[in-house]
């Protein structure tokens, strides 16, 4: 069955540089009307663009910075789509690991752009529900990716089927002092994160300072340490599981009961691969100025993941508990940081009017806002008010 999957192969590569592009459009169109649509008058009387209300740079900004990641991570499948299907690089191995590639991230893409255009889309109140504005369109023509050249939940099984695979593999050839020592390391770690030594340790670091606990945070080995972690505990503990239940003849029962704990794992080792992928983007920068933008943005996506499983980092010990609120702390940080960037980020994807077409993006907000401060900025001045 997974074989036959694999041939829809190149359709995967298609459909997730379709959602990619679909995300950085519908974050253009509300990302610009955000900058120009004004609401609620601030302590001058002047009224406030949106997206200088924090609630709405944390339902915009982090997805920039999101698919900014998807964006790097597309590259890197197409890359090693043209090696193997232009022949410099086809082999068995080159072919199964672009199979696997697509099929980590083609759910995550498609996914993302319904998620993101639901909330561009209501990030633009009722302009955003019309047509001529596209986003509810677009929505209704991506819907379908989330199961075209395979459903969303069968790929991210077929990632992890691949996962579990290279996991045995690398315990195959192993001797038994190599196996001994594997086991002793996950019962050392086991002992160390249920027993809070592992978090006291961080705590004695950090010795009461949020600055130390970010500063640690920021740091890029440690997030990948983080994101990567999760990955090889999660697939570590289910090969166990899997493998306990083999011997005693319930393989196929306990893969169906670990189902979600598979995605899950699955999802988790996608979303690495795309915070490498915009790091390893980041060497390629030339400009200073743009490299550390754009650096925040890949702090931003790699801290936004560790936040959104924050449970698990709490469960497993990976964190303290005054880390993981440095992690959000932070998150809000960069996302404060990053605001007067945001219009420059969503440029930069390249679209122009013709691209968009959208008629809030075209500029005519601000035209209309304009106008309707000079016009009572005038009434103001031919009609002051009598005391």
């Amino acid at each position: 069955f997974f074989t036959m999957l694999g041939t829809l192969v190149q359709g995967r590569v298609s459909l997730d540089g379709a959602c990619v592009n679909a995300s950085k459009m519908a974050l253009q169109i509300a990302v610009t009307y955000g900058n120009q649509r004004r609401q609620f008058a601030d302590h001058t009387g002047q009224e406030t663009v949106l997206l200088d209300y924090q609630r709405h740079q944390r339902r915009l900004i982090p997805r920039i910075a999101t698919t900014y990641a998807q964006n790097f991570a597309h590259d890197v499948l197409l890359r090693k789509f043209d090696g193997v299907f232009g022949g410099s690089d086809d082999s068995d191995d080159s072919r199964q690991d672009l199979e696997t590639l697509a099929a980590s991230l083609k759910p995550l893409s498609t996914w993302f752009a319904l998620d993101t255009l639901q909330e561009a889309r209501e990030a633009c109140g009722g302009q955003g529900f019309l047509a001529e504005n596209r986003l509810v369109g677009l929505r209704a023509d991506l819907d379908i990716y989330v199961t075209f050249e395979g459903d969303n939940n069968v790929l991210l099984q077929l990632v992890a089927k691949r996962l579990l695979t290279d996991f045995g593999k690398k315990f195959k050839k192993a001797s038994p002092a190599e196996l001994a020592k594997f086991a002793l390391g996950q019962t050392a770690d086991r002992a160390l994160s249920s027993s809070g030594l592992r978090r006291l340790g961080q705590n004695v670091t950090d010795m009461g300072s949020t600055a130390r606990a970010v500063a640690h945070l920021r740091d890029a080995s440690t997030q990948r340490e983080l994101l990567a972690d999760r990955v090889e505990t999660m697939v570590a503990h289910l090969a166990t599981e899997l493998q306990s239940a083999a011997k005693a003849g319930r393989a196929e029962e306990a893969f169906n009961e670990r189902q979600s704990e598979l995605i899950e794992a699955a999802i988790a080792h996608a979303e690495l691969l795309q915070w490498e992928a915009f790091t390893a983007g980041l060497d390629t920068i030339q400009d200073a100025d743009t490299k550390a933008v754009l650096t925040w943005v890949r702090d931003l996506f790699g801290l936004g993941l560790v936040e959104k499983s924050m449970a698990w980092y709490l469960i497993y010990g990976r964190l303290s508990a005054q880390r993981a609120q440095a992690v959000t702390r932070y998150v809000d940080r960069l996302i404060a940081r990053l605001r007067p960037h945001a219009q420059d980020l969503v440029d930069a994807f390249g679209y122009g009017p013709e691209h968009l077409r959208a008629e809030i993006a075209t500029g005519v907000e601000q035209a209309r806002q304009d106008e309707a401060r000079a016009y009572f900025a005038d009434s103001s001045r031919r009609f002051p008010l009598k005391e």
